[in-house]
């Protein structure tokens, strides 16, 4: 399962569950890390830092000491996934990722689609998008 398509969320994260982040984003959603070993990274530049899709699309995580909440504002990032719905759903249960919601769509621009609704290690809802046949 590869994510293939958003411009840019940014959300905050625990510093010390750096981890969680690379397995949810990186290892599990297929998103890819600009760098080598996070952990320096985070600590070289102790601010956000962006994990790409590819073509410019950018999910910029921000290391926090103190999270209250998943955010005030923020209700998901959704992301589209090339692959069938079967092929999505079986990555995410593969991984242990409960599925809090399943919808059925359909948009003029992509024609039908599945959407799962799973949470990120944090608390934020990730709506992956099902696209592919």
């Amino acid at each position: 399962m590869n994510a293939h398509g958003i411009d840019h969320i940014n959300v905050g994260f625990p510093r010390d569950r750096l981890d969680e982040v690379i397995e949810f984003y990186v290892d599990t959603l297929g998103f890819e890390a600009p760098f080598e070993d996070p952990y320096a990274a985070v600590a070289d530049d102790p601010g956000l830092f962006g994990l790409e899709l590819g073509d410019g699309d950018r999910l910029f995580v921000n290391p926090t000491d103190e999270l209250d909440s998943p955010g005030v504002d923020f209700r998901h990032v959704a992301v589209k996934f090339r692959e069938s719905p079967a092929t999505v759903k079986a990555r995410l249960d593969d991984e242990g990722i409960e599925i809090n919601s399943t919808a059925e769509r359909s948009r003029e621009t992509i024609g039908d689609y599945t959407s799962y609704y799973v949470s990120d290690p944090f608390g934020y809802t990730v709506e992956c998008m099902a696209i592919g046949e």
